[in-house]
């Protein structure tokens, strides 16, 4: 039996994660840590303690916001979205919500680029390795990830229904990181050669695809996004809805809601889309069936169009302060 070798001292430590550092890290340009107050550059110690009830209960919530040409799309729509799940997962707050705010547009500043994805979480924080945690403990952490939302309104060639169990309604509405049966979804679904996988109800409704909506237009141009529960607080399909009613008053759509909708129903559709706050992504085959001609709707492209004009809008973003952290000579 080959010694397991003890790390002691903070240079051995470094020299064994320099040489283990994921490609992930790659791609992670920068971390915020509110227990520290800074932001991390260094990919060794953008890290969790094993002892955050993040890692070892699941005791925490998170979001995701896109930073797209410099500016900050929807901030605060996705802030005011955290802070509500924290408050119904039962988390203190740690920072207010003009500092989360702050430190999300610092850290992209830090990180130097105009287009990127910011991940952040609430977590319950560390300090006890049992179920409740100690109260004042809870940590904002966040990172940057390259990425740019105007790219990622692509046509997804194949998709699958799966057999996955839905999520409880309560963990849902907070959008915590209990996401196994969301990653089931997408594992089964790549398993045929899918994308996300399309859940349905044991009634036959479809719910939803891992971590998207499904949207669908019907035959006469009726626009539906389903919904098979009361969530009229998730902001995940607002402004698909909103541009979709102003196809609507164009008379390019006959109808527009977000109901209940049985896959008998959906399979008829002349157009599929996944969606998730600013992306829409054209489902072109469902289940080994073409969605209209196989090729991206007329509908789902103007809604594309309508996202990307909406990128440029100034009134729906924030500036990020990229000069408190350029080099001055």
């Amino acid at each position: 039996m080959s010694t397991v070798r003890i790390l002691s001292t903070c240079e051995s430590i470094l020299e064994a994660l320099d040489k283990s550092i994921s490609l992930s890290h790659l791609q992670i340009k920068a971390m915020y840590n509110s227990m520290i107050g800074g932001i991390i550059t260094d990919p060794a110690f953008m890290t969790i303690p094993i002892d955050d009830h993040m890692v070892h209960r699941g005791h925490v919530v998170f979001d995701t916001v896109s930073i797209v040409n410099g500016r900050a799309f929807t901030l605060q729509s996705h802030v005011n979205k955290i802070i509500r799940a924290a408050t119904n997962a039962k988390i203190e707050l740690p920072l207010s919500k003009e500092a989360m705010s702050s430190s999300l547009k610092q850290l992209a500043a830090s990180a130097g680029l105009r287009s990127c994805k910011i991940k952040y979480w609430i977590s319950a924080g560390p300090g006890s390795m049992f179920i409740q945690p100690y109260p004042g403990m809870s940590v904002f952490y966040a990172i940057v990830l390259e990425g740019d939302a105007r790219n990622e309104n692509q046509d997804i060639s194949k998709e699958f229904t799966v057999n996955i169990p839905l999520n409880p309604r309560f963990l849902e509405t907070m959008k915590s990181t209990n996401y196994l049966f969301n990653a089931l979804s997408q594992v089964e679904s790549k398993e045929k050669g899918g994308f996300m996988g399309i859940q349905k109800t044991q009634e036959g409704y479809i719910a939803e695809s891992s971590i998207w909506k499904i949207g669908f237009v019907l035959p006469g141009g009726r626009f539906v996004i389903a919904a098979n529960k009361d969530d009229a607080q998730d902001e995940e399909d607002q402004l698909i809805l909103a541009h979709a009613n102003e196809l609507l008053s164009q008379g390019k759509l006959s109808s527009v809601g977000k109901r209940k909708i049985h896959i008998d129903e959906a399979k008829n559709c002349e157009e599929m889309f996944l969606s998730i706050s600013d992306t829409i992504r054209p489902v072109l085959e469902w289940d080994g069936m073409l969605i209209g001609n196989g090729t991206r709707g007329r509908i789902s492209q103007e809604l594309i169009d309508y996202l990307q004009h909406d990128f440029a809008n100034p009134d729906l973003s924030e500036s990020i302060p990229y000069e408190l952290y350029e080099a001055t000579p």
